[in-house]
C-alpha cells in the first residue's frame, strides 16, 4: 500500500512540476486525465459475524483515463488505476492470527474495537461509452456514461484499534483472508465536465467462500462522485 501511494504522489508530483516549468515550451501534454473516484461502499447482505458500517466504508479510485472520440456526441473511454476500498464493520469480530499462524474470524477477549476493517487494493481497467446529447468536443458538457470494470487484487488487510487500560492499541493484519483475486463487473455515470456522479456494481463475490461459515457469501457495490482532468 506504501508502494502504491508513493507512486500516486511521485506522479502528480511529477506533473505539477512540469506545468510550472515555463522553460519547457515544447514539452507535450498527457493525451489522458487522471480521474479521481471517491464513494461508499456496501454489500448485498451481511453475514452472520461481519455487519457493514455503510458510513465508514470508503472507496478511493484513482485512474489514467485516455478519451477516444468517435462522433459528436458518443466517446470511448478506457484507463488503468487502483482501486482500494476499506468495509468497516459494527461488531468486534476480525480475522486473528494465533501462535501457529492459523488465521480465524473471532473477538479479542475484553476490549471493543473502535476500529474495524478489511481494506482490499485491486489493480483496476475501466472501460466506458459516454453519450453527449448536445455534442462535444474534448469531452465537456453533459454526458451519460455506462461501462465494465476489472480489477485485480494486490493487497489485502485488516485494521483494527482498541482502548487497552489508558493506551490506543493498533493492529494489522497482511493476509489474502479469502478475498478473491479477480473482480469484474459494471458502471454507469452522470455528469458534466469534469464532475460525476458513479454507481459500480461487482457481479463476483467479496470473498472465494462465506468468511464465517454462515453460508452467505456477499458481493459489492459503490456509489460516488468523481472528479477528473488533473
Amino acid at each position: 500500500m506504501k508502494r502504491i501511494s508513493a507512486v500516486v504522489l511521485l506522479l502528480l508530483a511529477s506533473v505539477q512540476s512540469f506545468s510550472q516549468d515555463s522553460q519547457r515550451p515544447s514539452q507535450p501534454d498527457l493525451p489522458g486525465d487522471l480521474m479521481i473516484d471517491f464513494g461508499l461502499n456496501m454489500w448485498s447482505e451481511d453475514t452472520e459475524k461481519l455487519r457493514l458500517d455503510l458510513w465508514r466504508s470508503h472507496s478511493l479510485g484513482i485512474y489514467y483515463n485516455k478519451r477516444f472520440r468517435l462522433t459528436d456526441k458518443f466517446s470511448f473511454y478506457t484507463g488503468l488505476g487502483f482501486g482500494i476500498d476499506k468495509y468497516a464493520f459494527n461488531d468486534n469480530f476480525t480475522w486473528l492470527s494465533d501462535s501457529q499462524g492459523k488465521i480465524s474470524l473471532d473477538t479479542l477477549t475484553g476490549v471493543n474495537l473502535t476500529k474495524n476493517k478489511l481494506v482490499t487494493t485491486y489493480f483496476d481497467i475501466p472501460i466506458e461509452f459516454r453519450f453527449f446529447p448536445t455534442g462535444t468536443v474534448h469531452g465537456e458538457g453533459l454526458f451519460v456514461g455506462v461501462g465494465a470494470i476489472g480489477g485485480m487484487r494486490v493487497d489485502t488487510n485488516t485494521k483494527i484499534k482498541y482502548l487497552l487500560g489508558e493506551s490506543d492499541v493498533k493492529e494489522k493484519l497482511d493476509h489474502r483472508l479469502g478475498v478473491s483475486d479477480l473482480r469484474y463487473g459494471v458502471q454507469a455515470r452522470l455528469g458534466f465536465r469534469s464532475f460525476h456522479i458513479y454507481y459500480k456494481y461487482y457481479f463476483n463475490s467479496v470473498f472465494d467462500g462465506s468468511p464465517d461459515e454462515s453460508g452467505r457469501s456477499p458481493s459489492s457495490s459503490t456509489i460516488g462522485i468523481n472528479f477528473s482532468g488533473f
